[in-house]
Formats: C-alpha cells, structure tokens, sequence
C-alpha cells in the first residue's frame, strides 16, 4: 500500500478553482471549513492531532496519483494501480477509494489522458484502530467545524463513504477481536440471551467472519460480497441467504459500542442508550456515530442444498414473459418452505455463442434439507409444468449441490461483480401477494429493461416475523411485508456525462419508477438503492423516520455527521465541493 507524507494542500490553487462555489457557498448559511477558509486547522494544529494519534493521521495522494505526472512519485507502478482497479480489495485497502468512480466524481482514475484531483477525495484520514481514535477524530471534527467522513471498505451506492474536504475516519482496520459467546448478557442488563453470540470490530469483513465462525461450527447473519463491513451492513438492515428463517442483519444485534457526535464513547443495548441503539440497527451508517464493536447472534453451522436452475428462451418473447410470470407466482409457495433465492433476469442478453436470449437464472437454497435432492424435488414440479406447456421453446441448464455450511456456499457462490467502474443502482422491496398479480410483468418489463435486474427472495417468516432485543429496530418497514428486494444497475464510461444522465434517468425514471407506481406504499432496502432516491425519508424508513429524526437531533446538535440522503440529511445542501446548511 502506497501512501503520502503529511503535506497541506495548495491552498491558493484550490481558492481560486473554487471560488465560483465558494461564492455560492456563502450565500447560503453557515458551512463546514474547507482548506479555503480561515477557520481551517492550521499544521501545528493538524500535526498535533497526529501527535495524539500516534502518527495515524494519513494525508493520502488520490489513488491513481501514479499515473498522472502532475503528482509526485508518478512512476510505473500506474499499470498495476489499473491491473487492480475493478478489484474491490484495491478500494477497500486504499485510505480514500471507494468502489465506484462516480462517488468520487471520477476525480482521479488510472488513465494518463483523464485529469486527476484530489478535490474529489477527503483531505486527512485517520487510520482508526480503536474506539479512542474515533472519538479523538470526531472532537477534533466538531470542535473545528470540519466536515466528517466514515469509511470501511468504501462498498457503498449512495455516497456515504467519501465527502470532499473532509476528515475521513477509516475503519478498515477495526477487524476481528473475535470474542465469542455460548450466552449473552449485555453490559448493564440483569438479563442473560440464552444464544451463542460473537464480539467483533465494527469494520470486519464478510469473508474474514465467515472463515472465522466456521472454524467454531457457527455461522452469522451477512451479506454475499466479500469485501462488505459489519458496520454498514448492519446499520442498512442487512439481508442474507438465511435472512427467510432469522431475520436480518440489524434484527441479530445484542449489543454496540460506539462514538457519539459527542465524542462519547457509549455501549447502547437494550438496557442502555435505548434510543441509540433502536436507531443504529437499521437507521443508516455514517448518521448517529461510528460503530467500533459489535456483537450479533451466531447461529450453528448446518448444511445448505443449491439448485441452480438457468433457463434461455427467444429475446423479449411472450413465452419468456410468461414463464417468468409463472416461476415468480410459485416464489411465495418455495419461501413458505424454507427457501430463499438469488434470482437474475435478462430478457436480451448474449448467450455463450454470442446470440441475442432472454435468461433466467434462479439460485435456490434450502437450509438444513431433509434430503440431497430436496430442493431439486421442490422445483421439478414447477419446471415440468413449463416444459409441458412450452415444449422445445427453452433451453435450460441446471448444477444441483449439497453444500457442508454457508461458508462454503459463499466460497463458491460470493458475489463476483467488479469495482472502479461508474455505476448507480436502484430497488424496490416486493411484498409476496404481488408476485401472484396481473399487474406484476406491465411493471416488471420497464423494471428489467436492456440493463438486466434481479430478485433476491431473502425476505420470508424470518423477516416479517422477527423479534429484535428489545422489541423494535429501525429496520424499514416495507422489509416486514416484502418477500423480494428487486434490484437493478447501469454503468457508463467515466467522464462521459451523456451516457451517465441517460443512465441516472432509466434507473430512476424508468425502472425504479415502474415500482415506485406499483407499489407506492412500499419502500427501498437503503444499502442498495438509488443515489437520489426521492422522497428518501419514506422509502428508506417509512413511519419509522420521525424517531429517527428525533433521534438524531437529541444526539448531533450540530450535525457532526451528515452523508448523503441519510436521517437528517434535508437540513444541509451541497454546493459544489461545500457543504452547508440550507437557508
């Protein structure tokens, strides 16, 4: 990992490229410092926070700095920073890259001819390693009015991770700590949770807490994506593979420890800090603190079939309409027998050969099968019924395994998507009676489009029937009545404005919209979602956003923390790189 030095930035330079913003910046109210302004920390002030840190304070270069001969130290190591770029491990072990380059504003990509800044970046970052990092980090944040920043892996769609001339707390070293559990008693509680249970750093990763838990027989609630944190998975909700029978990820937490705006170092459960901990198991990352521990539910190893059933038919034909009418209508039948289902739709798409197909892939998987063909016999009847109606119209392929625990499963089956490319997404959870409605395809066929979409059938009983500690979270209600999070993507060429409005507007106005007039009393899953959802408060929280917001004023007076389109976000605009409050 290449780092820089400590060094200011030019601070004249950056006035005078800025000053058409800043001008529009002081029109409006009270804004966070910038390095433009008087009221920025001076060195002797940031070198003296470094002293406090022992030295962990980074002043980082952009991360394709090497291939720009602007910067200092360009040299040949600009072929392997672009052989790395569409890895997420590059962006999650780089101090200020995020995964995808339009959170950045593709300030500064791996391609000589591209202009490279760092105005799209944070300043400083701390390399946090404890709780007392985090709240030396937040003081020095509130106490100077400086823009504050969280990031652990930067696996984020909404740009929560990076913020322009900010500080930038950077968790992706507050991992493991494992402590585990055979019960639970929460710190200040009279109570003991009769479950195993695991302590672990808020910034560890998917699959560094799979291998761990499975070395123990026992396995958690977590995400598919390799590189996807604790911290934001669990304050977004979380869904899971296993999410149908235990709930979400938010729903398993028995205890926090955290920093508050206030520079306080708390332990919220369901005996302490009430409030705090309802609103971090589902209230959004990057909004009422920055968690540094957490502990969570395990829950013991145990097999899991898969069934892996794909099937082509003519591009955009009535038959493929049909048939995925029909496989969606059995969803709730194969929910209410324990399975969940990672589900992907294309209705023009390239086969092997090249030749234009429409295809639908369905990922089944049944937790602790009575049999190795349990999961393939619950299909078959639904798969007979389309070959008898539909004879030598489709072509399918289908891999059938009985996977030892859901480690393995992830080994094989973890999500393979790339990195460092410019990407917006957009969803909508789909309550179950819907998949059985006429209404369902006239919406379904505008939401999967030219770009492909998919449904992840993680909702169940385990959802809509939870019981998080101490009675609620602030999950989104739409998860208790939905059965899918449908979820779909495009991406364009960096840089490229036309491409990347046309593609903003499809997911927006098109796709996600087709749902949004379906089902307007539903809502978005937060961590996947449009990056300016409107009317974000509702889709994302739903009747839950009033607490939220009460919350989030009783512990952030002064709005420490802000990300965008997070709980109380509405209360500050962005003007070019300058965030300020709105008059």
């Amino acid at each position: 990992m290449r780092f820089a030095g400590l060094r200011l930035l030019p601070l004249a330079q950056t006035f005078l490229f800025f000053s058409l913003d800043l001008c529009s910046a002081q029109a409006l109210s009270t804004c966070k410092a910038t390095p433009n302004d008087a009221t920025w920390p001076s060195i002797s002030q940031w070198n003296a926070l470094n002293r406090t840190l022992s030295g962990r304070l980074l002043h980082p270069l952009p991360p394709a700095s090497a291939c720009h001969s602007s910067y200092p130290g360009s040299n040949d190591t600009c072929v392997e920073i672009a052989a790395a770029w569409s890895n997420f491990t590059f962006h999650q072990d780089n101090p200020v890259s995020v995964a995808w380059n339009n959170m950045n504003n593709d300030s500064c990509l791996p391609d000589p001819s591209a202009p490279c800044s760092e105005l799209g970046y944070p300043v400083y970052v701390v390399n946090a390693s404890s709780a007392n990092d985090v709240r030396l980090s937040v003081n020095f944040a509130r106490e100077n009015n400086i823009r504050l920043n969280v990031k652990a892996s930067g696996h984020d769609y909404l740009r929560r991770s990076t913020a322009p001339y900010s500080l930038s707390i950077w968790t992706r070293y507050m991992v493991g700590g494992y402590e585990y559990h055979n019960e639970f008693q929460p710190q200040g509680c009279s109570i003991t949770i009769n479950t195993t249970a695991v302590t672990a750093g808020a910034g560890s990763y998917v699959s560094d807490i799979y291998y761990n838990l499975n070395l123990h027989n026992q396995t958690v609630i977590d995400g598919m994506g390799r590189e996807v944190t604790m911290g934001g998975y669990l304050t977004g909700g979380g869904h899971s593979p296993l999410s149908h029978i235990h709930g979400l990820g938010a729903d398993q937490i028995y205890e926090v420890e955290m920093v508050t705006p206030m520079g306080e170092i708390v332990t919220a459960n369901e005996c302490q800090n009430i409030d705090l901990f309802w609103a971090v198991r589902g209230g959004g990352g990057g909004t009422f603190g920055v968690l540094t521990k957490v502990t969570v539910r395990t829950i013991p190893t145990a097999p899991i079939a898969l069934y892996d059933f794909t099937l082509q038919a003519a591009p955009n034909s009535t038959v493929y309409w049909q048939i995925v009418a029909y496989f969606l209508a059995q969803f709730p039948t194969l929910s209410a027998a324990n399975v969940s289902s990672y589900t992907y739709l294309y209705a023009n798409t390239p086969n092997e050969v090249g030749d234009p197909v429409a295809s639908f892939q369905a990922v089944l998987a049944l937790p602790d099968p009575t049999s190795a063909s349990a999961l393939e016999d619950l299909w078959a009847p639904f798969w007979s019924h389309i070959n008898e109606t539909y004879p030598n119209e489709t072509t399918t392929q289908t891999v059938s395994t009985v996977f030892p625990n859901l480690y393995s499963l992830f080994l094989q089956y973890a999500d393979s998507s790339v990195a460092g490319i410019d990407k917006v997404v957009g969803s909508w959870l789909l309550p179950p009676e819907t998949l059985t409605e006429d209404a369902l395809i006239p919406a379904l066929v505008p939401f999967i489009g030219d770009a492909g979409a998919r449904l992840y059938m993680v909702s169940g009983r385990g959802v809509w029937d939870a019981q998080p500690r101490g009675g609620s979270d602030a999950v989104n209600p739409a998860w208790r009545k939905a059965l899918i999070h449908a979820v779909t993507s495009q991406s364009w060429t960096p840089l490229n404005e036309t491409q990347r409005a046309t593609a903003e507007y499809s997911v927006n106005n098109i796709q996600t919209e087709a749902f949004r007039k379906l089902l307007p009393d539903s809502g978005a899953y937060i961590n996947e979602a449009y990056i300016n959802e409107p009317n974000f408060q509702q889709t994302f929280w739903g009747s839950n956003y009033e607490r939220l917001s009460k919350i989030k004023k009783a512990i952030d007076p002064y709005d420490v923390f802000w990300c965008h389109v997070c709980v109380g976000s509405e209360g500050w605009v962005e003007v070019g790189d300058y965030l300020c409050r709105a008059a």
